[in-house]
C-alpha cells in the first residue's frame, strides 16, 4: 500500500538524515538492531495482554526497527545474506509474538474467546502466506508486491488500534455504550483477517498470470 509512495522515500530519507548517523556514531550493526526488534517485539506482545496502549506504541517501535535495520545495513554496506535471512525469520517470530499477546489479551474475557481465536488464526494464515507467496514468486525469479496488506501496514494498523483501544473503551464506558469495548483492535483484526487473504490471494493469481505468460 505505501510501496513506491512519496510517504515511503520521505520516511526512508528521514531515517538515512537523522537516524541512521546516530546509530553509525552508536558503532551498531544492523544485526543488534534486529535483534532489537525481536525484544521490542516481546515486550509488545506482553504489554499487549494487560496494557494495549503500551503494546501499541512498543508496535509501532518494533516497525520502526524493522525498517532500520536494512536502512543501516545499506547505508554502511553491510547488505549480506546471513542478516538478510536472519532478518526474515525473525520478522516472522516479532509479529506471531503481538498477535499472541493480542490473544492473550482477549482471553482474559472469556466471553469473546471463542471468536478472536478465529481471527487471530485467520490473520495468522494471511499473513504468512503474503510473506510466502513473494518470497516463492522471487525463488522463480518473479516480483510480488501487490497487495496492501504487507508487514508494515500490519504493523502500523495494530500498534494504531493498541493505541487508540482504552480511549475508546473509556468513551464508550462514559457514554454508556457498552458496544465500543475493544471496538478498535475488534475492527483492525476484522480487517485484517479478510485483507491479509486477499493479499495472499491477489499475489497468488498475480504471478500466476505472470508465469503463465
Amino acid at each position: 500500500m505505501l510501496k513506491g509512495t512519496p510517504i515511503e522515500s520521505g520516511y526512508y530519507n528521514f531515517l538515512e538524515r537523522r537516524i541512521i548517523p546516530t546509530l553509525i556514531g552508536w558503532k551498531l550493526t544492523p544485526n543488534h538492531i534486529t535483534y532489537g526488534g525481536l525484544v521490542t517485539s516481546m515486550l509488545a506482545g506482553l504489554s499487549f495482554v494487560y496494557f494495549p496502549l503500551l503494546g501499541g506504541l512498543l508496535t509501532l517501535l518494533t516497525g520502526l526497527l524493522d525498517t532500520l535495520d536494512g536502512t543501516l545495513a545499506r547505508a554502511t554496506g553491510q547488505s549480506r545474506k546471513f542478516g538478510a535471512f536472519l532478518d526474515s525469520v525473525l520478522d516472522r517470530y516479532t509479529e506471531l509474538i503481538i498477535y499472541l499477546g493480542i490473544w492473550c489479551y482477549f482471553y482474559r474475557h472469556e466471553a469473546r474467546t471463542p471468536l478472536f481465536s478465529l481471527l487471530i488464526l485467520l490473520i495468522l494464515f494471511g499473513s504468512l502466506m503474503v510473506s510466502y507467496t513473494r518470497a516463492r514468486a522471487e525463488g522463480l525469479g518473479e516480483r510480488c508486491l501487490v497487495g496492501a496488506f504487507q508487514r508494515g501496514e500490519r504493523v502500523i494498523l495494530l500498534g494504531i488500534a493498541g493505541i487508540l483501544n482504552p480511549f475508546i473503551n473509556l468513551f464508550g464506558s462514559l457514554a454508556g455504550a457498552s458496544w465500543t469495548q475493544d471496538l478498535a483492535l475488534v475492527g483492525v483484526l476484522i480487517i485484517l483477517a479478510v485483507g491479509t487473504n486477499l493479499t495472499a490471494m491477489w499475489r497468488f493469481l498475480h504471478v500466476l498470470n505472470n508465469l503463465r505468460k
